[in-house]
C-alpha cells in the first residue's frame, strides 16, 4: 500500500476515534447533568382535589348542588363595579361589544325577534335566561372573565344577586343563597323548556325515532340561528 493511501486511512481512522470519545464525552456530560440539574415541579405532576374544586361546578336549574353561602345586592354592586361593569357596562347595558347584562322587556324581545328585526344585542338575563341558580353557575365557574373561578361562594351568590337586581328581578334587599335562588321566577323562563330524560343511556336508533306530532301553540320566527317560539309539548325520546 501506497504511503499516501495509508496515511488518508490514518486520517480517517484517527476521525472516527475523536467522533466516538466526543460522543461518548458528551453522553457522560448529560448524564451528569441530567443528574445534578434541579427537578422541574408543576409539569406533569398528579393533579389534586384542591386544584380540581374551583372547576368542579354544575348548579342544576332547580337549584340542586348549590353551595352552602349568601350573597346581597349591596355587597355585589361592589363586585360588580370592580370586576364586571368594565365589559357589562355601569348598569348592565353591556361595554366594549360584551354581552349586555340587562335587555328588552319579554314581550318586547319576542316580538322584534318575529318582526325580523335584532334579537341577539337586545338580549340579557330578564329576556333569555331561564333559571337563576344557573346564572350562579355562570358566574361562579366563568366570571370574572380575566380571572375565572376565582370568587368565593359568597362573592359569586352577591354578584348574582347585584345582576338579578339590575334586571329588576329581585328588589335590593334580596339574599341569594340556595334556599332563594331556585324559587326566583325569570322573566324568560316561558321561554325554555327542560328535558329530564336521559342524556346519555338512550336506546339507538336509527330510524322512525320521532314519536308524535308536538303541538305548535305560535308560529316559532328564525332570525339566522336564533329561533324563538312556543312548544306546547315536545317528544322526550
Amino acid at each position: 500500500m501506497s504511503k499516501s493511501k495509508m496515511s488518508k486511512l490514518n486520517l480517517g481512522l484517527a476521525a472516527i476515534a475523536v467522533a466516538l470519545t466526543l460522543s461518548s464525552n458528551a453522553f457522560a456530560f448529560d448524564t451528569a447533568a441530567d443528574k445534578e440539574a434541579p427537578k422541574v415541579s408543576g409539569v406533569g405532576m398528579k393533579i389534586t382535589d384542591a386544584a380540581i374544586k374551583p372547576w368542579d361546578i354544575s348548579y342544576f336549574y332547580d337549584g340542586t348542588n348549590l353551595p352552602d353561602g349568601k350573597g346581597t345586592v349591596s355587597a355585589g354592586e361592589k363586585i360588580y363595579n370592580k370586576d364586571c361593569a368594565m365589559c357589562h357596562g355601569d348598569f348592565g347595558e353591556g361595554a366594549h361589544g360584551y354581552p349586555k347584562m340587562v335587555g328588552d322587556p319579554v314581550d318586547q324581545f319576542e316580538a322584534s325577534a318575529k318582526a325580523g328585526v335584532d334579537a341577539v344585542g337586545n338580549r340579557g338575563i330578564n329576556n333569555t335566561w331561564g333559571n337563576a341558580p344557573t346564572l350562579m353557575d355562570e358566574i361562579h365557574r366563568h366570571m370574572p372573565f380575566y380571572a375565572p373561578g376565582t370568587l368565593t361562594v359568597d362573592e359569586a351568590y352577591s354578584a348574582t344577586c347585584y345582576v338579578l337586581n339590575l334586571a329588576n328581578i329581585v328588589d335590593e334587599n334580596f339574599v341569594c343563597d340556595k334556599e332563594s335562588l331556585p324559587k326566583i321566577v325569570m322573566p324568560g323562563e316561558k321561554l325554555y323548556t327542560t328535558n329530564l330524560g336521559s342524556d346519555t343511556h338512550n336506546i339507538r336508533c336509527m330510524k322512525d325515532c320521532y314519536k308524535g306530532t308536538p303541538a305548535v301553540v305560535q308560529k316559532a320566527a328564525s332570525i339566522g340561528d336564533v329561533s324563538v317560539g312556543k312548544v306546547e309539548k315536545r317528544d322526550t325520546h
